[in-house]
């Protein structure tokens, strides 16, 4: 079975993460559903104490999804199209880049990546993160998997260290 494929293809499953600017996460669906996007909310299990659930799942139109559904339970509908996840944490960018999919949201990215999804991520990761020296490679293996990242940050991404540096600049 796959989460991925509409009939319609403007499904996008926006991942929440528990990370600075989840606590816009409505704005954020609204947002792209004015870009044309069938917003569905994947969260983090922690993501869902930085936003009002009740306003997200009214504002969507979906149930948000936070669990890994169990054995014979059915797909949740529609099936997606595309991934985003913003904002994207330290923990989970870390735990996709080792193929870690221990929660609704990461199992959810993870298995985009392996069927050719489109993923974007939006680090919010602190300065301290992203100078954590796994965190450069993952970004790596992620960008070689397809994903596209948006920093809100530019310092923190490990591909404008410095030359010669292992680090990105503070």
């Amino acid at each position: 079975m796959t989460s991925f494929g509409s009939t319609a293809g403007d499904v996008l499953y926006l991942v929440v993460c528990a990370a600075t600017g989840a606590e816009h996460t409505v704005e954020r669906v609204r947002r792209e559903q004015a870009d044309g996007w069938d917003v569905c909310v994947v969260a983090t299990p922690l993501a869902l104490t930085w936003f009002d659930p009740a306003a997200v799942t009214e504002t969507s139109g979906h149930m948000i999804q936070s669990r890994m559904r169990t054995y014979g339970e059915p797909l949740f509908q529609p099936l997606g199209d595309a991934v985003t996840v913003a904002p994207a944490s330290f923990n989970t960018i870390n735990k996709v880049a080792v193929g870690m999919a221990d929660n609704m949201a990461t199992g959810l990215i993870c298995e985009a990546l392996s069927r050719g999804v489109p993923v974007a991520m939006e680090p919010s990761v602190g300065d301290g993160f992203a100078a954590h020296p796994a965190f450069a490679a993952h970004v790596a293996t992620l960008r070689r998997g397809g994903v596209t990242f948006h920093w809100a940050k530019p310092g923190h991404d490990p591909a404008r260290a410095e030359p010669g540096g292992d680090r990105p600049p503070s």
